[in-house]
């Protein structure tokens, strides 16, 4: 182990930005524990909190370090490597992996997880249609942590589904004001050719929501008709079929319904939203198969069963009661979305204009199901934040979501899964019911320790789902993490990034089952927690008063993180966040992964455009953008003379000097003059070779393209300009991004060290 792994640094100064991009603490594996040289398992499948494990549950309360798992079955653009058949033990039912032992000269292997010798079965090593030897050691399930099977028939409740989509659209009058008809028909015809469907199975139906349901019959080869269906009491389908059509066979009515679509409710001026009623129509046209309900809402639902109440929140906001707010009203949407799991059936909120839609209690559908809530609440047709939405909502549909899935996490004996976190419905102790499974979605395990661990302890996630493609497979991530007795090692082996993901995650959770400033105070009680243990355990300052704050240096981070989340507005204090913008955001803690979720969205990324390296922005030879250096999130650095951009996933800020060069400006946005507020960002080059005066634009286009594939295209994030001397509302914004400065609802990051070390002097936590 090197010297650097086992150093104690002092927190004070600027906190090291650049460690978020390190990878996690290196595992020490004793030599053998592969039963054949692999590849081990990538952090962005999954990674530990603890990449050295406390052998017993004594040391692990001793250092008051979580430990947990942080799953993403699915990443983004992955490549996994495909077994050939399943082999499993007979006793556990753990996958075969790189980390079993062959014994009995090869005819049996022994479970790492269990320890059970298990029988090798003859196709292991013979191949009976071609009668050839195959090579054992060659086997994906050996070679890789990561790994595929096609499930065979046992693996079936039914043979797989077709993709299957219902758009419920908010038709009623908040809606057209907005826009919202016509821009969302707009979208999902532009994104109909990325839809899965290879097989030419696909399935999509749309239904305008109203006080009243508009459903569209559409035949093939036939003029599409509308159905009006007004009694919304008890729902039944206008037609037997023809409503839920083929893709493929039905194209040509889909682009005539949604083209016409806007201009259909364009003057619409019906005031009730009957979503409850369009819900329980979609739930029959896909009861047998099974799909996603894909709800658009500008208006709360009035009409019909699960209509809620309006809530106040204006005088509620930064009080205890503003907790209740974060909850449902009753539990009809809770169980609508348990009746939907059952029937494999997702759901997709999305929620546009600032109408007060009572978000948290109509997006549980979307967090019950293993669906996706986004919010847009400056939406306009014609405006950034509609252009935004269509390519965000695009990106979403257009997706590879594994469908009909469940996911269920194994480990060693002497281990116990106690807590889940995420997008789910939690079917049995441990198996997640999962009807959608979208890529970079990720789910939280809190682990428990029962009994002395052995030197090296296993993770196994297998997820049954089935591929776009319509087949049915099973990946499954193994992982291998040594455990020792020395608290030393504990901490200096701990990674950060997980810690401080699934510490989010729990706060809130807590948040939304508890009160907000409960899960303030956890997450830093526990942040506490684990610097004063380090104090105890590891310093020589173990029971005096210390001038500073130490830390081991895997955990250098953790202060800012945790003072990152505490200013984030999943649980941002004060009155200026509101509910559903809350709400929205807490959604994105609970679902994102720590690669996406620390950096840029707790931690935003700033750097300055005015100032860039020669080579920065354009291509390093490999593919690649060279970034610019990582600059502090605080005020100090913005020059009067500077320009620098502010990227936080979600928005990007371009912070322009009260003093800047024109001509920088104008070599930046064509223009000498920008003016404070929404701002869209032009591309002045020449299909992407530069033009003279505009060198600056395109690389700083390049920067905000490799940010967005960084995060994987998931956000096409607004800009908003921030001059030096403009608009207060924007600079307030930037002032929320910049962490490390004081602002209202929490103090600096100075402070907060501050604060922590004379608490943990004092014993205080």
């Amino acid at each position: 182990m090197g010297m650097a792994e086992f150093q104690t640094v002092v927190l004070n100064g600027r906190p090291d930005l650049a460690a978020l991009d390190e990878a996690p603490p290196a595992m020490r594996l004793a030599p053998g524990t592969m039963c054949v040289a692999a590849s081990e398992c990538a952090p962005r499948f999954q990674r530990s909190t603890l990449n050295a494990v406390p052998r017993t549950d004594k040391l692990l309360k001793k250092t008051r370090l979580p430990l947990g798992l942080l799953v993403t079955p699915v990443c983004a653009d992955d490549d996994v490597a495909v077994a050939p058949d399943i082999v499993r033990c007979r006793r556990c039912r753990t996958y075969i992996n790189p980390f079993v032992a062959f014994t009995d000269g090869g005819r049996r292997w022994r479970c790492n997880m269990c320890g059970l010798s298990n029988d090798v079965p003859l196709t292991f090593d013979y191949d009976s249609a071609t009668q050839t030897q195959k090579d054992r050691w060659a086997r994906a399930d050996l070679r890789n942590a990561v790994v595929e099977f096609v499930a065979p028939l046992e693996y079936m409740v039914r043979p797989p589904m077709p993709p299957a989509y219902v758009f419920l659209i908010d038709v009623s009058y908040a809606s057209a004001q907005l826009g919202a008809p016509g821009v969302v028909a707009q979208t999902i015809r532009d994104t109909l050719d990325q839809l899965p469907d290879a097989d030419g199975r696909t399935r999509v139906a749309i239904i305008g929501v109203d006080a009243q349901l508009h459903f569209f019959q559409m035949r093939t080869g036939a003029e599409p008709q509308q159905l009006v269906v007004g009694d919304v009491d008890d729902v039944v389908l206008p037609a037997p079929s023809d409503l839920l059509v083929n893709l493929s066979d039905a194209r040509s009515s889909l682009d005539i319904v949604l083209e016409r679509f806007g201009a259909m409710f364009s003057n619409n001026h019906g005031v009730g939203n009957a979503l409850g009623p369009a819900i329980r129509a979609a739930q029959q046209m896909l009861g047998g198969i099974g799909g996603r309900i894909v709800a658009i809402m500008a208006s709360p639902p009035t009409t019909g069963e699960g209509l809620v109440e309006p809530r106040a929140e204006g005088r509620d906001l930064g009080t205890p009661r503003e907790s209740e707010l974060l909850r449902a009203q009753g539990t009809w949407y809770k169980n609508v979305a348990a009746d939907c799991s059952r029937a494999q059936i997702a759901f997709d909120t999305v929620f546009v204009g600032q109408q007060a839609m009572d978000v948290a209690t109509v997006g549980g559908l979307a967090r019950y199901t293993g669906g996706t809530l986004l919010h847009y609440p400056a939406f306009m047709a014609g405006r950034p934040e509609a252009v935004r939405f269509s390519s965000e909502f695009g990106q979403h549909l257009a997706g590879a979501a594994g469908l009909e899935a469940v996911l269920r996490v194994r480990a060693s004996k002497g281990l116990r899964m106690s807590a889940y976190y995420g997008h789910f419905f939690l079917r049995s102790l441990d198996l997640l019911a999962l009807p959608s499974v979208d890529p970079g979605r990720c789910y939280a395990v809190d682990l428990e320790i029962d009994e002395t661990l052995p030197p090296v302890v296993y993770f196994q996630t297998a997820l049954l789902h089935t591929t776009a493609l319509g087949e049915r497979r099973i990946r499954v991530v193994t992982q291998a993490v040594p455990t020792t007795d020395n608290a030393h090692s504990v901490f200096h082996h701990a990674d950060q990034s997980a810690i401080a993901a699934l510490l989010a995650k729990k706060a809130v959770d807590r948040a939304l089952s508890a009160r907000l400033e409960d899960a303030r105070e956890a997450l830093q009680h526990k942040t506490l927690e684990i610097l004063g243990a380090f104090k105890t355990l590891c310093t020589q300052a173990s029971s005096g008063a210390a001038t500073q704050l130490q830390a081991p240096r895997a955990l250098r981070l953790l202060p800012l993180l945790t003072l990152a989340t505490l200013k984030h507005p999943a649980l941002r204090g004060g009155n200026n966040v509101r509910v559903a913008d809350r709400i929205a955001a807490m959604s994105l803690v609970l679902t994102l992964p720590p690669e996406t979720l620390l950096q840029p969205l707790l931690v935003p990324r700033v750097y300055a455009l005015h100032e860039l390296e020669p080579n920065v922005g354009l291509d390093d030879g490999s593919g690649s953008v060279v970034m610019p250096q990582l600059l502090p999130l605080s005020a100090e650095v913005l020059a009067p003379r500077g320009v620098f951009l502010v990227y936080s996933g979600a928005d990007a800020i371009l912070w322009v000097g009260r003093d800047v060069d024109p001509s920088m400006i104008a070599s930046l946005v064509g223009e000498p003059h920008v003016q404070s507020g929404v701002f869209t960002f032009p591309d002045l080059s020449d299909n992407g070779s530069p033009r003279p005066g505009f060198e600056l634009n395109m690389r700083t286009n390049n920067l905000l393209r490799a940010l967005s594939s960084l995060c994987h295209g998931m956000w096409a994030p607004p800009m908003f300009v921030c001059r030096e001397d403009g608009d207060q509302q924007v600079r307030l914004l930037l002032a929320q991004r910049l962490v490390e400065d004081m602002d209202t609802a929490a103090p600096s990051y100075s402070q907060f060290l501050n604060q922590m070390r004379d608490k943990i002097n004092r014993g205080s936590f």
